[in-house]
């Protein structure tokens, strides 16, 4: 029964897994990167063709390797782009259950592997041609096979979470020296003098770097000039954590993940809360690494002022377990019936207040302007009121049910209170959401561009396009000479643009097209096609990121009178 759910929820993460578009950014950024490699080779080394050289080509390349050979397989195309990091998906939903399994009991694996799996925010990463996903595979299988070998023995288990590290070192930078550190850390707290101390670290360390130092060695000669501090000044590590990069400095600073782990995990972060709280005050020593393994990643993340949701991950893992820990513990009675009463309503209020981002920013500017003395405007407390009144309903439920007598009843059924609505929300996302909303116009425009063959393509936006470069096959780096693409940063006032991009068309071809991204065109702001139409020109595609403008046939005409 349990690998027949757990096969079902893996499985999904294939269902319409070819969505248009690629995600303009990351998703479309290395799959640039994978392309490269099969037209240009360059298999460790891929600075040279990447957008924006070693911008893109510095993170290590086992996604990138993987997804060229899955374009060998199915093509380059959306699918392609997205199977391994599904693959990896699923299959990390066997090892929660397997990690559950070696502390617990298949059950708690079970419920632990669906909290996981059934998180929207988990599948849509999984959806992701990323490499978050691969590498959280790879984080959770070094973290079993290291409590294999400290429950049962056997350095074999010590060195497969050496080569588990190693891959997950060749998929992100650094982010895999959190799982030795972690265990670092729990050897030295819980250590009882008997067993090797030191020994399982060294192993795993050892097979990791075996793994992965090769390629790091070769870039650092190659593109650092044996600057042995390379990595460390590219990737700008030090800049993320002391100044923040690229806009990502947010405004919660500390409290960021505090408030993502209500957003993004509101079904089990109360569970996991009172989880933890049980496994530090029993002192359940195998537990305790889990519980390592989340503060390591927790207050690295939260201490850098770089901040991003897909951070998250790596910490939702050991919270499903700690979660599916005090489910069971519910099931089994040794949870006081005031404690699950206020669980339930704390999960119901977290779900309500997951499912809308007005309210959640409503709620910070009130904080602050009751922090400040300052009275809430009335249309505020509108737009707030109906949250407040939702979580009262719940909070009221929760209070009838806990009156009634026979509510323990519900502790066998809580798992399954718990996983329902999460089961809903995340077929919902994927049968219904990800056909619609990330439909960006990409795929389309280069159809419509390959239908037109122009001569030239004038592009106007910020920065690079990862996303169009994809569909364009490089046009707009130097991959094809059958078309010219010129790009063009646009001026910052929006009364400008008219008049400016009159200007910089005024001498393209006839058979030109002009490509506006809409929501690069002023940083941070939208704009519409209307407001942009050049002079002499007509709207000839528009989707929602992309308008396209085209020279008017009666202009054409009168420029060869003339």
């Amino acid at each position: 029964m349990y690998a027949i759910a757990l096969l079902a929820v893996a499985s999904a993460r294939f269902l319409n897994l070819g969505f248009l578009d690629l995600q303009a950014w990351d998703e479309a950024l290395y799959a640039v990167r994978s392309v490269g490699i099969l037209h240009f080779g360059g298999v460790l080394d891929q600075t040279s063709f990447s957008i924006g050289g070693l911008y893109s080509s510095l993170p290590p390349p086992l996604y990138v390797w993987l997804t060229s050979f899955s374009f060998l397989i199915f093509g380059v195309t959306e699918f392609a782009v997205r199977f391994f990091s599904a693959m990896f998906g699923g299959l990390t939903l066997l090892v929660i259950y397997k990690i559950g399994k070696e502390l617990h009991s298949p059950k708690l694996g079970f419920i632990a592997a669906m909290l996981f799996g059934l998180n929207p925010f988990v599948s849509f990463y999984a959806r992701q041609g990323q490499f978050d996903t691969t590498m959280v595979f790879f984080l959770s299988l070094a973290v079993l096979y290291l409590l294999r070998y400290e429950l049962r023995g056997g350095l074999h288990y010590a060195l497969i979470a050496g080569l588990a590290i190693g891959a997950a070192l060749m998929t992100k930078l650094f982010i895999g020296f959190g799982i030795p550190l972690a265990y670092f850390f729990w050897k030295a707290a819980t250590h009882d003098g008997k067993a090797p101390l030191w020994r399982p670290l060294l192993v795993s360390l050892g097979v990791a770097l075996l793994i992965s130092a090769p390629w790091h060695v070769y870039m650092t000669m190659v593109r650092g000039f044996s600057n042995p501090l390379f990595f460390l000044d590219a990737s700008g590590i030090i800049e993320r954590s002391v100044a923040g990069i690229e806009g990502n400095v947010k405004p919660l600073e500390v409290f960021y993940y505090v408030n993502q782990f209500f957003v993004l995990f509101p079904l089990g972060v109360v569970w996991f809360i009172a989880g933890i709280y049980r496994v530090f005050r029993n002192r359940e020593r195998a537990w305790l690494l889990l519980a390592i393994c989340f503060l390591v990643f927790f207050v690295v993340f939260t201490l850098m002022r770089t901040k991003l949701a897909v951070y998250l991950l790596p910490m939702l893992v050991p919270a499903s377990l700690f979660a599916a820990y005090s489910l069971v513990s519910v099931g089994n009675g040794f949870f006081s019936k005031r404690l699950t009463a206020s669980c339930l309503a704390i999960t119901g209020i977290a779900f309500v207040w997951a499912s809308n981002q007005t309210w959640r920013n409503t709620t910070k500017s009130l904080a602050f302007q009751l922090i400040h003395a300052q009275l809430p405007p009335s249309s505020e407390i509108m737009v707030y009121l109906p949250f407040v009144v939702i979580s009262c309903c719940v909070l009221l439920i929760a209070y009838t049910l806990y009156r009634r007598d026979d509510f323990a009843r519900l502790n066998i059924f809580m798992p399954s209170i718990i996983l329902v609505p999460a089961f809903v929300t995340c077929f919902y996302t994927i049968v219904a959401v990800d056909q619609f909303e990330f439909r960006d116009g990409g795929h389309d425009l280069a159809e419509f561009v390959a239908e037109h063959q122009p001569t030239t393509l004038l592009v106007t936006g910020f920065d690079r396009n990862p996303q169009l470069t994809f569909y364009l096959e490089g046009a707009d780096i130097g991959w094809r000479d059958d078309i010219e693409v010129k790009r063009l940063k646009p001026p910052t006032e929006r009364s400008q643009l008219r008049g400016w991009l009159s200007e910089q068309t005024k001498d393209l071809p006839g058979d030109a097209l002009v490509v506006v991204e809409k929501d690069k065109f002023i940083r941070y702001e939208w704009v519409t096609a209307e407001e942009l139409i050049p002079l002499n020109f007509s709207l000839v595609f528009e989707s929602r990121r992309y308008a396209v403008f085209q020279r008017t046939p009666s202009t054409e005409l009168a420029q060869l009178i003339n």
